[in-house]
């Protein structure tokens, strides 16, 4: 569009685990930019580097200018130096907005030699790789484009829902002060949440909650607390989500979300028989919903029970398309697949299947184990004893494989 904000990105390549930061959050918010890091952007083989870079400032309306060690050196940060010094000589009405910012430790003093000295008076925003600073960074350029931030709740295996969630949020969020300040928690939560710090994810979202409670008290959330029971359950803190998909129930009672997550603390705790009810429930009282979820989670509940599955929970088994989960799903799936070709005793269909998901790279010490089991059940004790030494020695260098199991398993 001709009036939306373009930006140009002026970075040392050295700094790029800071810039993709930058750059990621400028695409939360959907907002254009000129990324010559990306292959698919970048400078044609044989152009002239300077040419342009001055044609993509041209065409920009704001300019983040990244200040680092490296920008700032004579020879690192020379097309840094170039880009700025264009800018700074055109024309004021064509010049674009800068907006500084500074790698390095929040309050430390800060000598910006030229062209960067004209920064030396100017408010800039320090960025120090945490994500509350990115998330403070990205409300500052929505403050200076006028345009409403909303935090990028993202697509995560552990948030299947992320959509309606999101949703939620775009349905509270304002521009006055206190939804500022809430959507910024909630940013805050969000990048937490990505990086797996769940401590810290529990908290940002419990703080959320209790200021809607306190701020916004005609505002009922109900994501935030099944968002909350899902980092509960991911510290192993079962009663706290296990309240608090009871606190989501009371908003919105027949919700299979919060059904199915408290069918997921069952499961987890090795209350199979109840965490079997909630998903049957689910898929009984849902029949115009997507319960994909609940079907999967019912099936390897009930192969963990040794129940038998139906021919039709068997038959959608083997034809789920996995490219739809994420991949500790896809996994997961592809294990239930491969215990139910255990339980047939079809052992070679299911050494071929093991064979299949590591070809993948989707296994783990589960599927380790079923093939081990594929082969000691057709008395190949070498081939067993092989493939646990050669998962050993993967395990090095595959988190997902648990040397210490895999050892008990020789």
């Amino acid at each position: 569009m001709e009036n939306e904000p373009r930006f140009f990105v002026s970075f040392s390549s050295k700094d790029l685990t800071y810039v993709s930061e930058i750059m990621a959050a400028l695409k939360g918010q959907g907002l254009y930019f000129w990324d010559y890091s990306n292959i698919i952007e970048s400078i044609e083989v044989g152009g002239v580097i300077q040419e342009r870079l001055a044609n993509e400032i041209d065409s920009c309306s704001h300019m983040i200018v990244v200040i680092s060690e490296n920008s700032t050196d004579k020879e690192i940060g020379r097309f840094c130096r170039f880009e700025l010094e264009y800018a700074l000589n055109r024309k004021s009405k064509d010049r674009p907005i800068l907006i500084p910012v500074v790698i390095g430790k929040p309050g430390e003093q800060k000598k910006f030699e030229p062209p960067y000295d004209i920064f030396s008076s100017t408010l800039y925003h320090e960025l120090d790789g945490t994500p509350e600073s990115i998330v403070k960074f990205t409300i500052k350029v929505c403050k200076i484009i006028d345009k409403l931030y909303l935090p990028p709740i993202e697509a995560h295996p552990n948030l299947p829902f992320w959509q309606f969630f999101r949703k939620e949020v775009e349905e509270i969020a304002h521009s006055n002060k206190e939804h500022v300040d809430l959507m910024m928690t909630l940013g805050e939560f969000n990048e937490y949440f990505i990086q797996g710090n769940m401590q810290r994810a529990q908290f940002l979202i419990n703080y959320f909650i209790l200021t809607c409670e306190y701020k916004l008290p005609s505002y009922h959330p109900f994501y935030p607390w099944i968002v909350k029971a899902v980092c509960e359950t991911e510290l192993k803190n079962f009663d706290a989500a296990m309240n608090s998909y009871e606190e989501a129930k009371k908003i919105q009672p027949e919700n299979q979300d919060a059904k199915g997550g408290m069918g997921t603390v069952y499961f987890q705790t090795g209350q199979f028989v109840k965490a079997a009810e909630c998903f049957e429930y689910i898929i009984r009282n849902n029949k115009s919903e997507d319960v994909n979820n609940a079907r999967i989670n019912l099936i390897i509940t009930k192969q963990v029970m040794a129940s038998p599955i139906s021919h039709e929970e068997e038959k959608f088994l083997f034809n789920v398309d996995i490219n739809h989960y994420a991949n500790d799903l896809k996994t997961a799936i592809l294990h239930a697949q491969a215990v139910q070709y255990k339980i047939k005793k079809n052992y070679e269909a299911l050494e071929k299947h093991c064979r299949f998901i590591m070809s993948k790279n989707l296994h783990d010490t589960i599927t380790i184990r079923l093939l081990q089991g594929s082969f000691i059940s057709r008395n190949m004790d070498y081939a067993a004893r092989e493939v646990i030494s050669q998962a050993i020695e993967e395990a090095k260098i595959n988190t997902r494989l648990n040397i210490e199991l895999l050892k008990s398993f020789n």
